[in-house]
């Protein structure tokens, strides 16, 4: 039999070992244990039964067969909803792909996108390849699959055990991610750029440019500025005076593009800005437009209410065929509350070098405009379609999101103005047996009440209808759903934020 010494990372990767000596036999996605208890043929014709749940188990099956030589047959077995859909199926195609096809000389799986840990020899690999014959049985029944597992002829290993280095994990460089749509807050521009930077580096897909360079892009990039102050902005961060003036986080710099949004003049050799793309709009056969006055406080004048504050950039006439069109294209107000939210759409937006004075200029366009109708100031929205950082800034950008992201230790006071959750706070309690979550508004009063027998009830429903805004409420939610689920078994009180007292 095999022992727990001849196996790869037993405490990691779960296997239940049996009487046979040829034979390995592979669930996908289905429950080994489930499968064991089923039928206890399963581990007299086996020597060893596991699954495979992700493309990476297939390197622990690979270091498991070159540990335990003489399995010269391995099953597989996938019946079921789960082991038939796209995700389940990943790990078995990259073990189907390697039998039919073998690696390459980059440890490339051929016919995949998937690489095999580099500690395990190509020769082996292929050595297993020759010796181990693959049998799919996933069309088969749970009571077929059984009637057709044999133990094979044949139990000479066929090499010696072969030990490898344990797999040293390579940088990534790129997390995976939903790749289109991003939301990021911050109160001040600095917080908010800083969170699309980190954004760009972890998420951002690799491709090229017209230009020839090469770009990390995210796709869909909605950074909401919730309290900047445009007279007095905020600049007080420790960083680098080379990466201020390469970011445009200067009092110059920012004074400078004021005058991008809030004059109208073009200045000489310029082919346009976005002041004069505002309040100087190209109007085929009349005078220019000032989208400012005539269309944005215009509207707003004529109803509070209007959604017609509208405002664009772009002149297809003359930039169909130019090869810098303008870059933000459309400004948006609207009003909610006696409050002037601004919500801007940007084509193609170089976050690391222009992005910072293009949200300083709009926030103090923001303002004038909100001072000349009576409004306070609301919000500065701005979605990035195009989130982009060049990859002459890669390192910079970096460097900034491991100093100010990475590396900085989370909070852990709670602070009302910083932390709390717009869409209201809960309250977790125990009442007449059940686990509740009273749901209040940010002011107090009460909302909705949730109730389970479980903290997987109460969870399961507080996600469904996506009750609360913040990832760190939610996760704090989850343990004292938990914590109270705990207190209801053991019969202790349960108080929300203290200790459980056992």
């Amino acid at each position: 039999m095999i022992s727990q010494e001849n196996l790869f990372q037993p405490d990691k990767y779960k296997v239940f070992l049996g009487e046979g000596k040829s034979v390995g036999f592979c669930t996908i996605w289905n429950e080994p244990e489930a499968t064991v208890k089923r039928d206890p043929r399963v581990l007299e014709r086996s020597a060893i039964v596991g699954t495979l749940y992700s493309r990476q188990g297939v390197n622990a099956i690979l270091r498991n067969l070159a540990l335990n030589p003489q399995i010269r047959t391995l099953y597989l077995w996938g019946y079921g909803t789960l082991s038939n859909t796209p995700f389940g199926l990943t790990g078995k195609s990259i073990l189907v792909n390697i039998w039919t096809g073998g690696i390459d000389e980059n440890h490339m799986v051929r016919g995949t996108s998937f690489k095999i840990d580099s500690e395990i020899p190509a020769t082996v690999i292929e050595t297993i390849r020759a010796n181990v014959e693959l049998r799919d049985i996933s069309t088969l029944t749970f009571e077929e699959a059984m009637a057709s597992l044999q133990q094979s002829g044949d139990a000479v290993p066929y090499m010696r055990p072969q030990v490898f280095p344990d797999p040293v994990q390579e940088k990534i460089d790129m997390f995976p991610s939903e790749q289109v749509g991003w939301l990021v807050r911050g109160r001040t521009v600095v917080e908010a750029w800083t969170r699309v930077v980190d954004r760009i580096m972890r998420y951002g897909t690799t491709k090229g440019t017209q230009y020839g360079m090469q770009q990390r892009e995210l796709i869909g990039v909605t950074w909401v500025i919730s309290a900047e102050d445009p007279a007095e902005p905020f600049l007080n961060v420790d960083w680098p005076e080379e990466v201020r003036k390469t970011i445009g986080l200067t009092k110059e710099a920012i004074n400078e593009y004021h005058g991008v949004f809030l004059s109208k003049e073009l200045p000489a050799g310029i082919t346009y800005t976005y002041g004069n793309r505002l309040m100087q709009y190209p109007a085929p056969g009349g005078a220019p437009i000032d989208q400012i006055e005539d269309v944005i406080i215009k509207s707003f004048r004529s109803s509070p209410d209007t959604r017609r504050a509208v405002a664009t950039t772009m002149v297809p006439p003359i930039d169909k065929d130019s090869n810098e069109p303008p870059c933000i294209t459309q400004v948006q107000a609207l009003q909610s509350g006696g409050a002037l939210h601004f919500l801007v759409t940007v084509r193609s937006h170089d976050i690391f070098k222009a992005a910072i004075p293009n949200a300083f200029g709009l926030r103090m366009l923001q303002m004038r405009v909100a001072s000349e109708l009576g409004f306070s100031m609301g919000v500065l929205q701005i979605t990035s379609q195009s989130a982009h950082i060049y990859e002459a800034d890669w390192d910079n950008a970096k460097k900034l999101a491991a100093c100010v992201v990475w590396e900085r230790e989370p909070e852990k006071i709670f602070r009302p103005e910083l932390h709390a959750d717009p869409r209201g706070v809960v309250v977790v309690l125990i009442k007449e047996d059940e686990i509740v979550a009273e749901i209040k508004a940010p002011t107090g009063e009460d909302l909705i009440e949730i109730r389970g027998k479980t903290a997987k009830d109460v969870a399961a429903k507080l996600s469904q209808l996506d009750l609360l805004s913040r990832s760190d409420h939610l996760l704090d939610i989850g343990m004292e759903l938990e914590k109270a689920e705990i207190a209801k078994q053991k019969g202790i009180v349960y108080i929300q934020d203290r200790p459980l007292r056992f």
